[in-house]
């Protein structure tokens, strides 16, 4: 009965990509989970483990996702872990429920399900080869694979039954509605904070502080260690190289004493660093999957440990100018809020528009008949502080916070909107309205699972 759930031309192509990836979404809630690292999986959630496949599953996930963006995501590590976590713990709240309510998808409904998916088929038939082919291309088992998509079945089937309940009501519609074409007049004053122009100081300093977060091109922190067989002997440098290897291995500190020193600890980059060729050789081969790499020549052994990528940080004149814009975002904002609550303070003491103009320098409008949605774009208004516009309130409104600056408003008359206006934007706005409902009854629903489980995360990955 569920089998053609969710079943949109997108889906069919590759369905596995959108694996509940909540992330950057409004559906994301992070909360403080107990943590310990007695447990095998990456979490567990009310007793149940959750496989460190399934992790890494949605880690591959976020990286391709933010990388097909343009984004770096060498520098965003933890925070993709931290969304990974989120992302498969929430999946596993939502399945489990799914298997509360006796929803869980069968095998034969993954089955049909993969069987029409389009990038499986050749000449309209479902191909075996192409499907293997497609799973070991991104490096996934078949079963592994068809549990994954089992889960996603499972709690569509979950969301599915939770939309049956949902509804907008009329009142819902005309709320939105009469906020956005209900027509103004009055007028209204805009006070804009003082511009801000950040020091060749404070751009220095900045850049210091976060090169990190300017990556240039990618390389490797390598350390070599050198042992010199002629110092201590042939046995007794072959000792030495299993200590520091072992030492390395357990990433232990080694100590440099006679016939063993520290040759290199830098990050290395294209250009080759002066190093025996041997040496030179074994580092493009080393990297999270191979740490460790032991080479000689005639008189010595080279121990050299892959430590971790690294990126050069980028030049400081090359990213100048997004310091500024940081800085202007970060000043331009304390600067709001002191004007704010300046502005905040006189309309309590009952000043009026032409005081408060010439007080704060602000440009005072007349309107006369326009929208609230012309006016909330013109001026930046958000959609929670729009209402207030076209509510019934009397005398100055505000202050309010917009995209320009800060507003007051003293509202002379409001009127409702025209009947066909109204009824072309009920049409178009009702299904916008519904989704955005239900994302956010779906959110409430998952934060309510998170709260009556019992979630245990494994410390260890995400340190």
């Amino acid at each position: 009965m569920f089998i053609n759930i969710g079943k949109s031309k997108w889906m069919k192509v590759i369905l596995f990509i959108t694996t509940f990836a909540f992330v950057g979404t409004a559906f994301v809630a992070l909360i403080v989970y107990k943590m310990s690292g007695n447990i095998q999986g990456i979490a567990q959630v009310n007793g149940r483990d959750i496989p460190m496949a399934e992790f890494y599953y949605q880690v591959n996930l976020i990286t391709n996702q933010m990388e097909s963006q343009g984004i770096d995501t060498a520098p965003l590590k933890k925070k993709i872990y931290r969304d990974a976590v989120r992302n498969v713990i929430q999946q596993e709240l939502l399945y489990q429920e799914a298997e509360k309510e006796g929803l869980v998808a069968t095998k034969e409904e993954v089955k049909h399900y993969i069987l029409d998916i389009e990038a499986f088929k050749e000449n309209g038939q479902f191909s075996k080869e192409k499907y293997l082919a497609f799973l070991s291309n991104i490096g996934l088992t078949p079963s592994f694979f068809e549990e994954i998509l089992r889960k996603e079945l499972s709690i569509r089937h979950l969301l599915t039954i939770q939309r049956a309940g949902f509804y907008l009501s009329q009142e819902e519609i005309d709320t939105f509605v009469n906020k956005q074409l209900s027509r103004i007049t009055g007028e209204i004053l805009v006070i804009v904070p003082p511009e801000y122009k950040p020091s060749d100081k404070e751009i220095e300093e900045y850049y210091k502080k976060h090169t990190s977060e300017f990556a240039g091109k990618k390389g490797k922190l390598i350390v070599v260690y050198q042992v010199d067989i002629e110092a201590l002997g042939q046995e007794n440098a072959e000792q030495k190289v299993k200590q520091i290897y072992k030492a390395l291995k357990e990433n232990k500190p080694v100590s440099e004493e006679k016939g063993v020193k520290k040759l290199f600890e830098e990050p290395v980059y294209d250009k080759k660093p002066q190093l025996p060729e041997k040496v030179l050789q074994e580092i493009p081969l080393l990297g999270k999957e191979k740490k460790i790499a032991l080479v000689s020549d005639e008189g010595h052994y080279y121990l050299i440990k892959f430590i971790r990528e690294v990126s050069e940080p980028l030049p400081l004149e090359k990213v100048k100018s997004q310091i500024v814009s940081k800085l202007k975002a970060e000043k331009a904002a304390r600067l709001q809020e002191e004007l704010f609550n300046k502005v905040k303070e006189a309309v309590k003491n009952n000043k009026d528009l032409k005081t408060l103009q010439k007080e704060f320098k602000g440009q005072l409008k007349k309107i006369k008949g326009e929208t609230a949605q012309t006016v909330s774009i013109e001026y930046g208004i958000s959609q929670s502080d729009l209402g207030l516009l076209t509510g019934k309130v009397k005398g100055l409104i505000g202050p309010i916070k917009t995209s320009s600056g800060i507003l007051v408003a003293k509202i002379e008359n409001v009127q409702p909107p025209e009947k066909n206006r109204k009824e072309e934007m009920e049409k178009l706005l009702k299904p916008i309205l519904l989704q955005n409902k239900m994302q956010t009854l779906i959110q409430m629903y998952i934060d309510r699972l998170e709260q009556d489980a019992e979630i245990i995360i494994n410390r260890r990955i995400i340190q």
